[in-house]
């Protein structure tokens, strides 16, 4: 994937053809009917809105079509249960049994205060440094909501099509377990059975093939 180039008044621009999360975030919070084009394209590029608006009018209009296939293209992108960014390789987190109290506690958080708006959280809290792996076994490291929340701004600047499939299950877990946590909140043993709801939903939404590297008791909370 080539990089994009752009020249605006005698001022060159390179623009990164790989949507990141953090611009991902930003497009899924705008009202894209109403916003004007050289805000959208300050958006997806960086570059200034003033020195936007020195181009014409329809070459904008072009110029940001051809950024937003460029980046937008090929983005149907399977879950990836590990991958590595600014030299730090990350593991999905498949056993929610493993999840640290802090890590519920936050999970709630991040859920309660609108998908759109922590996406990098989730999928920094979902997503941690592994500290041991063999073969595709791997053991990652111990749920810190400091760490998250560092990891959350670092995310920002990661490749959108790293975690676009993930961010789908993301998406449709915190559907499912926002739908039924009330009603759950009102039996007894609250935390365990919260828990083993929310794990239940996991293991039905992961592919087949990430579910079968499960461990085998998976939906028991210990």
């Amino acid at each position: 994937m080539s990089e994009i180039k752009l020249t605006i008044d005698g001022q060159k621009y390179t623009i990164n053809p790989r949507l990141t999360l953090g611009e991902y975030m930003s497009l899924q919070k705008i009202d894209k009917v109403n916003l004007q084009t050289p805000k959208l394209l300050e958006m997806i590029t960086g570059i200034p809105e003033k020195e936007i608006k020195k181009i014409d009018s329809n070459r904008t209009l072009y110029i940001v079509n051809k950024i937003m296939k460029e980046k937008m293209d090929n983005k149907d992108e399977p879950i990836k249960a590990t991958f590595e960014f600014n030299g730090v390789l990350y593991g999905l987190e498949t056993d929610l049994t493993k999840l640290n109290f802090g890590g519920w506690i936050d999970l709630e958080t991040f859920i309660s205060m609108g998908f759109k708006e922590n996406l990098n959280k989730i999928v920094a809290l979902y997503y941690r440094p592994i500290k041991a792996q063999i073969g595709k076994t791997y053991v990652l490291e111990p749920y810190d909501t400091e760490e998250c929340l560092k990891r959350a701004e670092e995310f920002l600047e990661l490749p959108f099509d790293i975690v676009s499939g993930a961010s789908v299950f993301f998406l449709t877990f915190t559907k499912k377990y926002t739908e039924n946590t009330l009603h759950i909140l009102k039996r007894k043993n609250k935390k365990t059975r919260r828990r083993m709801k929310a794990v239940e939903y996991m293991k039905k939404i992961l592919p087949k093939w990430l579910v079968g590297k499960l461990p085998q008791d998976f939906t028991k909370i210990s």
